[in-house]
């Protein structure tokens, strides 16, 4: 049987670590450690995960990274490097060779910058050419058409990177707000070593609506393919800590008409390959 793997999750410790999003997520300001996600995991038939930085520091590259060596299902961390400095980078990196538990990635808060264009700097440029020397994935945190515009100029510059694109590039919640959303997201798309993971819908919706998450999910598919989608679950943001088993189900609901390779690619297959996980 194929594995399934949730690809964007995040642990909290905020005791030591300010993360940015609890400003407008209060309720969620407490521990929440691998033992907990651990047992909706497994309740829900998830084989193994990938761990996503939530603040741009490197206390919680830490944190994720000593959680998911206690965790057995935890196979990956996306972790966090100071993009804007080069040199201090490829230190980052060299760093955390040597965890128990493997950096695959790294994510930059873009939508926390007050410059919508920092993404595409030419320090942080040079820095995304030194992980994809590193064999590491970038997740792009698209919150706005902006951010997804610029992984054409990522792409071209530094070609061998892949990037990973967090929650659908963030689509509006509105009809109106279906452009300039779509033909940015369309022409991520175009890029080969672009996949894009399909998250988050729910953040604005309130719970998992099959009918309403069905456009989007068709409209990845029409452009990114099969090959190119990862299902993740971005717990506990998602549904404020409950329901983690319901967002599997309605993705595979919405997902139910596609071939089982095709669905084995989205739920696991794709996520593994991306992030060369270990498994």
């Amino acid at each position: 049987m194929a594995l399934v793997v949730d690809a964007h999750h995040h642990l909290l410790d905020p005791a030591r670590i300010d993360y940015p999003f609890l400003r407008f997520l209060p309720h969620l300001a407490r521990f929440v450690g691998h033992e907990e996600l651990g047992a909706l995991a497994k309740d829900a038939g998830v084989d193994a995960s990938v761990c996503v930085q939530a603040a741009d520091c490197e206390p919680e590259t830490d944190f994720m990274l000593a959680q998911a060596a206690e965790a057995g299902f935890i196979a990956g961390v996306v972790g966090w490097v100071p993009l804007a400095d080069p040199a201090a980078t490829e230190r980052a990196i060299a760093r955390h060779r040597d965890a128990r538990a493997p950096l695959v990635g790294v994510r930059h808060l873009i939508h926390d910058e007050p410059d919508p264009d920092w993404v595409v700097r030419p320090a942080v440029l040079d820095s995304l050419r030194l992980l994809a020397d590193a064999g590491l994935a970038f997740d792009l945190s698209a919150f706005q058409p902006r951010h997804l515009e610029h992984v054409a100029t990522i792409a071209a510059a530094v070609p061998a990177l892949r990037l990973v694109v967090c929650h659908f590039g963030m689509p509006g919640a509105k009809p109106e707000d279906w452009e300039p959303w779509a033909t940015a997201f369309a022409r991520a798309a175009a890029h080969p070593h672009c996949v894009v993971k399909v998250s988050g819908l729910d953040m604005y919706r309130g719970g998992c609506d099959v009918d309403a998450f069905r456009p989007y999910f068709d409209f990845a598919l029409e452009h990114f393919g099969a090959e190119r989608m990862i299902w993740a679950s971005n717990w506990p943001v998602s549904l404020q800590l409950t329901g983690y088993a319901q967002l599997l189900e309605t993705a595979r609901a919405v997902l139910a008409g596609r071939s089982p390779a095709e669905r084995d690619a989205i739920f696991g297959g794709n996520a593994i390959r991306t992030y060369r996980l270990p498994l």
